[in-house]
C-alpha cells in the first residue's frame, strides 16, 4: 500500500472486523490513495479523525485490541514506504515526529505488561494525531486546489500585509486583493500562478520556523547555500521549484542548530 495510511471513516461496527488478511478494509469502505506524496495532504484531516476515534476507544477498554495493532503495524509500514524526496513536500520534522510516535506504538506492542502498553498507545497515538492536525492545516497548499484557495490561504497563514505579499509574488495590490476576494472571481494563472504556489509550498515549511514577517523576510535575503542569491530569485526559474522547496524544508534544522 504505498498511501501513509488509510483514507477512512470508519463505522464503530467494523472496528471487529476479522484480521487473517486485509480484504475487510474495501468491504468497510476504506480507500487507499494511489499516490502516498500526492495525497498526504489531502487525507491528513481524515487520517486526523480515525487515529482520534481508535484512541478513544482505546480509553474505554483495559488492552490493546488486535484492530488497534493491526492499525499500528500497517501504518508503519506504509510510512517507511514513502518515495524518495517525500520530505520536499513535508516539513521533515513532521516526518520525524511520526516515526518517533510509531516507534514508541511498536514497542508499547511489544511489552507484556498490557496497562503499561495500553497507556503507552494513548500517548503516542495522540502524538501521531497532532502531527496530522498540524499536516492539515497545509493541506490547501497540495494537490488541486485552486489556485485563488492558495492565495487565501497565504495571506492568512502568514498574516502580513497585502501589498507585502503582492509585491513578493510580482503583482500588483489590487491584483492580490482581487485573488483573496470571495466576492471576485478573478484568480491567480499562468505564471503567477506559479509564483504563488511555489511561495506557498516555502511558506508551508517556513511557517513552523518562522514568522509571517519572516517568511517574507526569507525570500528577500541573500541565501549562502544559494550563492549569494535570494530565494525569491528562484521564483522566475521554471526549474527551480524542487531547489527552493528543499531550501524551505531545511530551514527549521538551520535555525534549530
Amino acid at each position: 500500500m504505498a498511501a501513509l495510511a488509510p483514507f477512512i471513516d470508519l463505522p464503530d461496527s467494523e472496528y471487529d472486523a476479522p484480521l487473517e488478511d486485509d480484504s475487510w478494509l474495501a468491504d468497510a469502505g476504506i480507500e487507499y490513495p494511489e499516490d502516498g506524496a500526492s495525497s498526504w495532504g489531502a487525507t491528513s484531516a481524515a487520517i486526523e479523525q480515525e487515529i482520534a476515534k481508535r484512541n478513544q476507544r482505546l480509553a474505554r477498554e483495559a488492552e490493546i485490541s488486535p484492530d488497534i495493532r493491526f492499525f499500528v503495524d500497517d501504518f508503519a509500514d506504509q510510512l517507511s514506504e514513502l518515495p524518495a524526496g517525500f520530505s520536499l513536500r513535508v516539513d521533515p520534522y513532521f516526518l520525524l515526529a511520526a516515526q518517533q510516535a510509531l516507534i514508541g506504538s511498536l514497542r508499547a506492542l511489544d511489552s507484556d505488561d498490557p496497562g503499561w502498553s495500553r497507556r503507552q498507545m494513548r500517548v503516542r497515538l495522540e502524538q501521531l494525531r497532532q502531527v496530522y492536525r498540524d499536516l492539515a492545516e497545509g493541506e490547501a497548499v497540495y494537490g488541486d486546489r485552486p489556485a485563488k484557495e492558495v492565495a487565501r490561504w497565504l495571506a492568512e497563514v502568514l498574516d502580513v500585509s497585502q501589498a507585502r505579499l503582492a509585491e513578493l509574488i510580482g503583482v500588483s495590490p489590487r491584483t492580490f486583493q482581487r485573488w483573496i476576494s470571495l466576492a471576485d472571481s478573478i484568480g491567480p494563472e499562468g505564471d503567477d500562478a506559479r509564483r504563488l504556489r511555489l511561495v506557498a509550498l516555502a511558506a508551508n515549511h517556513l511557517r513552523h520556523a518562522l514568522t509571517g514577517p519572516g517568511v517574507v523576510q526569507w525570500f528577500e535575503r541573500a541565501n549562502v547555500q544559494l550563492d549569494g542569491r535570494k530565494p525569491r530569485d528562484l521564483l522566475d526559474d521554471p526549474e527551480g521549484g524542487a531547489r527552493l522547496a528543499s531550501l524551505a524544508a531545511s530551514t527549521r534544522s538551520h535555525t534549530a542548530s
